[in-house]
């Protein structure tokens, strides 16, 4: 029997890979810095940053999914030198192949944190380990994380010349366990998209009317390289959809 170890799996992404791999019969492991039971599978304890406990993580592992963030600036060292560790300790342990989660297009983008994936993404290209890079568009989470702490204020972005192709967490995570299940490596990626193209004014307006926020949604220009990136289209991959969920329904599951 295959034992999967999912890195990132009490995460939003992460939690969604544990449960459809438990869902397929798998036996699953999630890293974790606590002990406990998760969605059927049993939490070991171990950290990318440090490096400590891995290797007893790992002993016995046969697939690593590596589903780890570091949106902040403290938390970069997990995609840096967690991933170092991650796939040495991989190797060391004779773990037969590893899946990362990262996102449509990120080599195209000089956004900070698209820049440290792409280093991550380049790592797992040099590993040992043989691997398999699973590239996302934005989950339905990516407008909402936007629009909530500004409509506090009475705000509700919606960045002018923008489109997404948002997929659900669910969707990702069959896309994730079929690479991890597949058992063949390549250095191109698997590139995964939602069901739908919408402009973040549609989303803005169908998020606000959903959750009943205050505020006015307004038409703001997003700066800097990610604002130029996500104007350029380059977030979209209208060939490759694979999701199944749309934003509607994502929005009418959470009410």
């Amino acid at each position: 029997m295959t034992t999967y170890l999912v890195a990132g799996g009490t995460g939003t992404a992460g939690r969604a890979v544990v449960a459809e791999l438990v869902r397929r019969g798998e036996t699953v492991r999630v890293l974790s810095r606590r002990t406990g039971s998760q969605d059927g599978a049993d939490r070991v304890i171990g950290d990318l940053v440090s490096g400590s406990g891995l290797a007893a993580a790992l002993d016995g592992v046969d697939v690593v999914v590596d589903t780890t963030d570091g949106k902040t600036r403290s938390a970069r060292a997990v995609l840096a030198a967690g991933t170092t560790n991650l796939l040495s300790a991989a190797h060391d342990t004779g773990v037969s192949r590893a899946v990362l989660l990262s996102i449509v297009n990120v080599d195209r983008c000089d956004f900070s944190y698209y820049r440290t994936k792409t280093r991550q993404e380049q790592l797992y290209r040099e590993a040992s380990v043989p691997t398999r890079i699973v590239r996302a568009t934005q989950f339905h989470e990516f407008v909402p994380m936007i629009c909530a702490p500004a409509s506090r204020i009475g705000v509700i972005p919606a960045f002018t010349g923008t489109r997404f192709q948002p997929i659900d967490t669910t969707d990702v995570a069959r896309a994730l366990a079929d690479a991890a299940t597949d058992g063949s490596p390549s250095q191109d990626p698997v590139t995964v998209g939602g069901p739908e193209i919408l402009t973040m004014r549609d989303m803005a307006d169908a998020w606000k009317t959903a959750t009943g926020a205050r505020g006015r949604v307004t038409n703001l220009r997003m700066p800097g390289p990610l604002g130029a990136f996500l104007r350029a289209g380059q977030n979209l991959v209208p060939d490759a959809t694979f999701g199944t969920v749309t934003f509607a329904q994502w929005l009418a599951g959470r009410s």
